[in-house]
């Protein structure tokens, strides 16, 4: 155990007694209150990872989406109420297209009967949690961002919810492999039909942050290997030009975090891509923490070391780590429509000038875009500030329902 490990586990237990004692906020102290805080909220938001998340060993080949088992549990609490799921552990592929098991959740409502029809589907793609096996939303008592899950619950959706491949699972999480996280989403459409069969054929993606970008390469895939029933995607705040998102992220406090992240889950997909080539001795020598702290705690880790003190000089020279931001990235390609892109104009984390050009690119690409933009909203709800997802869920939910509807999307691309 490292030296900085061992001074954050100790860290942890007196964080844990103040925040029980004293309803200490993260942001009322310094830095080392603040590593121990998120590694408190982390360990009291954590549900046991049981036998359910180990993959067959060996993993024998099935098609994407293939169901390996499912599990109900009631373990799940959001906003203060009991929430039922249905866990599911289904097939999906790495990037290299090699057999991997992902897990999820998959929630309908409990309040109504099923539909005639069976229940329409929203397939949420969670925004980054982080890449330790821990961070997977399934193993999180509120279901990481389940309120918003619940707003869709209350429409009379059913919730699809993957972790993407190596979270809850073992594994190496391709963070941000379009690749990767598509057929993680795919996958999990196919597996949740099968886990119940009370499923509706038709359904639309909902992506946050680096959800949004996931959503989009759904929607890229689409057009070259269409998936039946998908109606349209729901993207906000989207990771989709990675080059510019590591270059903001890099030298804003304090979100530096993000890029050891990124950087661990690029070497995952390429091995060529070595973290340590990436960042500065300094910075690297606090990576063994994001094994086991997921995004929070990476944030409050790295919270002191943006810029120079983060990347080695030239790291968009390596052409290993530049070839996979660029290879991922979203905004040039067609993609199958229609896409509701939604952006705020107070979002520190992925700006509103890059989005902007994201939204631009795909136009341009002869995609259905209908691309809006909030004044005051952030990246998440967080201190005094309204997130996206929240300040324009009415906006998400109308258009998720006229999708269903089967009414004409509108687009703000000019033609």
């Amino acid at each position: 155990m490292s030296a900085l490990r061992s001074a954050l586990v100790a860290v942890l237990a007196v964080a844990a007694m103040a925040a029980s004692a004293t309803a200490v906020h993260a942001d009322e102290c310094d830095q080392a209150c603040q590593v121990g805080w998120a590694w408190a909220a982390q360990q009291q938001n954590a549900l046991p990872r049981t036998g359910f998340y180990d993959a067959p060993d060996p993993l024998r080949w099935a098609p994407l989406g293939a169901l390996i088992r499912k599990q109900e549990t009631s373990e799940y609490v959001v906003e203060g109420k009991p929430v039922t799921a249905t866990r599911v552990l289904y097939h999906s592929r790495t990037s290299a297209g090699r057999d991997v098991a992902v897990s999820g959740v998959v929630l309908v409502p409990q309040d109504r009967p099923r539909p005639r029809g069976g229940w329409k589907v929203v397939v949420d793609a969670h925004g980054a949690s982080g890449i330790g096996t821990a961070c997977a939303p399934s193993l999180m008592r509120d279901l990481y961002h389940g309120n918003q899950m619940m707003r869709f619950l209350g429409q009379g959706y059913a919730v699809v919810a993957p972790d993407y491949a190596g979270l809850g699972t073992t594994g190496r999480p391709e963070f941000l492999n379009k690749a990767a996280q598509a057929a993680d989403l795919v996958g999990a459409v196919r597996s949740a039909r099968q886990a119940m069969p009370g499923l509706s054929r038709q359904w639309v993606l909902w992506g946050h942050s680096q959800g949004g970008g996931a959503a989009l390469a759904v929607a890229e895939r689409q057009t070259r290997e269409p998936e039946p029933g998908y109606l349209g995607a729901v993207v906000t705040s989207a990771a989709a030009d990675l080059t510019a998102l590591v270059d903001h992220l890099a030298v804003t406090s304090p979100y530096g975090g993000f890029v050891p992240i990124i950087a661990k889950g690029a070497s995952y997909g390429d091995e060529r891509i070595q973290p340590q080539d990436l960042l500065t001795q300094a910075a690297h020598q606090r990576l063994d923490t994001i094994r086991d702290g997921c995004l929070n705690v990476a944030v409050a880790v790295y919270a002191d070391v943006t810029g120079p003190a983060l990347l080695q000089p030239g790291w968009l020279s390596n052409p290993a780590f530049a070839g996979y931001l660029r290879d991922n990235s979203l905004g040039r390609a067609r993609v199958a429509g229609p896409v509701l892109f939604l952006q705020g104009d107070a979002d520190t984390v992925t700006p509103r000038a890059v989005a902007d050009q994201v939204a631009a690119g795909l136009c341009r690409a002869d995609s259905t875009i209908d691309y809006r933009t909030y004044p005051g909203l952030e990246h998440d709800t967080w201190g005094g500030s309204t997130g996206i997802d929240d300040g324009a869920m009415p906006d998400i939910l109308a258009w998720t329902k006229a999708r269903f509807a089967g009414l004409p999307a509108a687009s703000t691309c000019l033609k």
